[in-house]
């Protein structure tokens, strides 16, 4: 202030990092630096998410637990998201020629998703990144209940399904398309990795409002 610059007008902090419940040690073997991570080959925004989602606008301390930061990442990450491509692009690349379907008649879930933008921005600027995070994955569980429902792998055998099949698919990619657009505040190069994947320009919030 007294230098003439602007006060902030806010501070985002947060509390102590420990570890399994713990503070820091080496003595101990629990000290991780940001090196000793990428040492292990692990990937980095898989910390992020982490974080993320115990992050709120407090200045609660954060645990690192190891066994649920395993747990978290497989159940949310590979078993949420990641898996909902997996599930319904391999059908557009084998039966479509890598092309979505035309026209969508069941967009229900598309447009309660795109609905969900406003509130899930709120919370990222409000810094409820673990809340964010939350909602995010609640949808994503929406969406993957929508797959099991649709059962894609059971129309791909039925040949009078194509069109079915053709339309589940292009949802559900769509679907996966908008949790990406959610999760890129938290993972940049997930996203980053998604979109060369969808084979689309970067993505940005506003893209939340299209189909």
């Amino acid at each position: 202030k007294s230098a003439g610059y602007r006060t902030p007008t806010k501070i985002f902090a947060h509390g102590f990092l420990t570890v399994d419940g713990q503070k820091m040690s080496k003595s101990r073997g629990t000290f991780i630096t940001a090196e000793s991570y990428l040492q292990q080959g692990l990937n980095p925004e898989w910390l992020r998410y982490y974080y993320a989602a115990k992050l709120n606008a407090t200045l609660e301390d954060i645990d690192l637990n190891l066994e649920d930061f395993t747990a978290r990442v497989n159940s949310d990450l590979i078993g949420k998201y990641v898996n909902i491509a997996s599930r319904a692009a391999g059908f557009i690349g084998k039966h479509f020629d890598g092309t979505l379907a035309p026209q969508i008649t069941d967009s229900a879930l598309i447009s309660r998703l795109a609905a969900a933008a406003p509130q899930i921005a709120d919370l990222y600027e409000a810094r409820e990144y673990g809340k964010a995070l939350r909602e995010i994955m609640a949808l994503a569980d929406a969406v993957n209940q929508y797959v099991d429902e649709k059962k894609p792998w059971t129309l791909a055998k039925n040949p009078e399904a194509a069109a079915e099949l053709h339309e589940v698919c292009s949802v559900s990619v769509n679907l996966f398309r908008l949790l990406t657009i959610y999760l890129k505040p938290v993972l940049p190069q997930v996203a980053a990795m998604a979109e060369t994947f969808l084979a689309i320009p970067p993505l940005t919030w506003a893209d939340a409002s299209t189909t």
